[in-house]
């Protein structure tokens, strides 16, 4: 079978499921558009039923100004008509009413102050006044006007000395001009219909007025606060009844759309949609029809090209029953089989020579590295044993001298001994970094003040530093589970290495605090400062700073090796901070806190045992 029976075929069987998905689709668009139009004219009754309430508003917002105004104050009631029939000049549907607590009428704008005045209000006019509430009537014929009215009704307050009510008066048609020109469709019946079910205004067939509207209607906006009803209207035409609800007044606002209007504009999208698709699956016939031909083209032109290419699989396709296709993939098979071998030849060969250089490469610089250290470290080790002993040998000779004094022999004594000191701490640290690195180290931990045991270090150090050193010092109780010999070393180590490190006459800060469950130690000194390069490198074995042989410092660079291992040991850390060359540097140790016990003697740690 040719490639193009393929894509034909393909094509078919794509567009029938999506025929039946369309059909399924322009029957959701009708509903949708159905949807769509009523949801517009929702709209158009919410904005009516807004109109409305800011129409309300505005008259409970004159009649309060007139209720609050000095004239009705007084009492001047010929002053409240004349003030009333200037707020009614500018609308001619309206004229205001001052009734008395029992329903007498007292003034009427629409004729002169003075005249008679029929009729009589009910009780509501004591309600309203005695709840000091608003209210909103519902359609009346009034008895001077012998028009369709609805009235606004506003209590005058209390604190105005007597008992009245202010009505501001509409004619009914008045709230016909409400919705006109709102975008209302030409065939559409837009109405008002007050608390009982009467029409207030429409604005068509205006004779209906006063009347009751449709049962359905009434039924619908009585159970609902919004909501649609399809039913005929009275003058016989079916109708969406689009209804909502005034929320100043309770009257309901409905809008009746004919039904055919809103099915006519569904009906035309779905055609319009329908006509659509039909012009697509053409088009998609004929274009499948044309990339068929091109299709088979294209791969016969492959084949003769793909024998000459150096690509291919190194296993052998199936048959795909399309003949072009199953021509071309025997070609590609063919050609491929010798060059996937001799790929896969090349690139095991070029992996292994690859492989072979980067062993060598990384075996000659850790060679490189190894001799490097052991050079350095040698020559550190000769440069560190030589002084201490050429101090020693001739501390003896000075004690070997028939014709040395007492002072003389004493000073000599001193400098061996501390020269034998300063040995014993080289051998010590040596000894204690193998040790520990090995994990030949344990701790005998116990509950101790670390603090106490950090200002008993200061102590003797400040002793020993014989005020060459401004010290300040700030720690308080901080209980951790930790070896006292093993701390004190720490704290030795990171105190030895302020006080080596700062010339004389600088300045030297211990402080200890408690944060986020860990005691924190910090040792800041003023002295030479770690250049950003040397920082990330201070902890290890060996490094001291910029090495050098003749350094003035002097030691083998292992101490703050040995003050991070042992704080990894207690499950603490360190570290280093420092701003440059003669900044000053602040060594930071974290140590887990624990509760400190009921009863506990300050920690006497084994200074013989630690290093100086």
């Amino acid at each position: 079978m040719k490639a193009r029976h393929y894509l034909i075929l393909m094509a078919v069987a794509i567009l029938v499921p999506v025929t039946v998905i369309a059909g399924a689709g322009l029957s959701m668009l009708l509903d949708w558009e159905r949807e769509s139009r009523i949801h517009s004219v929702e709209s158009n009754a919410r904005a009516t039923a807004l109109l409305v309430d800011r129409e309300v508003a505005a008259a409970q917002a004159a009649l309060r100004a007139l209720g609050n105004s000095d004239a009705m104050r007084r009492g001047d009631f010929a002053e409240v008509h004349r003030e009333a029939a200037a707020m009614n000049a500018s609308t001619p549907w309206t004229w205001t009413l001052l009734i008395d607590y029992d329903g007498s009428p007292l003034m009427n704008t629409l004729v002169p102050y003075g005249t008679r005045l029929p009729g009589h209000a009910g009780p509501w006019v004591a309600q309203a006044w005695d709840s000091q509430r608003p209210h909103v009537s519902g359609y009346f014929v009034g008895a001077l006007s012998r028009k369709p009215t609805v009235s606004v009704d506003v209590p005058v307050p209390r604190t105005a000395g007597g008992r009245w009510v202010l009505s501001q008066i509409f004619d009914a048609g008045h709230f016909a001009t409400v919705f006109a020109d709102k975008g209302i469709g030409p065939d559409w019946v837009v109405g008002i219909i007050d608390r009982d079910g009467v029409s207030i205004a429409r604005n068509v067939n205006d004779t209906l007025v006063g009347t009751k509207a449709r049962p359905e209607l009434i039924a619908a906006a009585r159970a609902a606060n919004s909501g649609m009803v399809r039913h005929q209207t009275r003058d016989g035409v079916e109708v969406y009844d689009i209804f909502t609800h005034s929320d100043a007044t309770g009257w309901t606002i409905a809008i009746g759309v004919p039904v055919a209007e809103i099915e006519k504009a569904a009906r035309a999208a779905a055609l319009y949609a329908g006509l659509a698709l039909l012009a697509l699956m053409g088009l998609a016939f004929g274009i499948a029809s044309f990339l068929a031909q091109r299709l088979t083209v294209a791969l016969d032109r492959a084949r003769r090209t793909a024998e000459a290419l150096p690509l291919g699989a190194p296993a052998r396709p199936a048959p795909t029953r399309v003949h072009e296709v199953d021509v071309l993939q025997d070609a590609l098979y063919h050609t491929s089989e010798n060059l996937a071998r001799e790929r896969a030849a090349r690139t095991a060969l070029e992996s292994e020579r690859e492989a072979l250089l980067q062993g060598e490469r990384d075996a000659r610089r850790l060679a490189e590295a190894q001799s490097a250290a052991k050079d350095n470290f040698l020559a550190m080790l000769g440069h560190e044993l030589r002084n201490p002993l050429a101090a020693i040998a001739g501390a003896l000779r000075v004690l070997d001298m028939p014709a040395a004094n007492a002072q003389m022999t004493a000073h000599a004594r001193a400098i061996g001994l501390r020269q034998t000191r300063h040995l014993t701490r080289i051998v010590d640290d040596l000894l204690d970094v193998r040790r520990i690195r090995s994990g030949k180290v344990e701790l005998k931990t116990t509950p101790l003040d670390a603090g106490a045991l950090l200002l008993h270090c200061c102590a003797t150090r400040q002793v020993v530093d014989a005020c060459m050193h401004a010290w300040t010092v700030s720690v308080p109780a901080l209980w951790v589970d930790g070896d006292a010999t093993r701390l004190e070393q720490v704290f030795d180590n990171l105190l030895h290495n302020a006080i080596k490190y700062t010339p004389a006459g600088g300045a030297i800060a211990v402080r200890g605090r408690a944060e986020d469950g860990a005691a924190v130690f910090e040792v800041s000194d003023t002295g030479i400062g770690i250049e950003p390069a040397t920082l990330p490198l201070i902890f290890e074995a060996l490094v001291q700073g910029p090495v050098s042989i003749d350094r003035a410092q002097g030691g083998l660079g292992l101490g703050l090796a040995l003050v991070r291992e042992l704080a990894a040991l207690h499950g603490g850390s360190v570290t280093a901070a420092s701003s440059g060359d003669g900044q000053g540097s602040t060594f930071t140790l974290r140590l887990p806190l624990v509760a400190a016990p009921a009863r506990a003697a300050d920690p006497e740690p084994d200074a013989a045992a630690s290093a100086a």
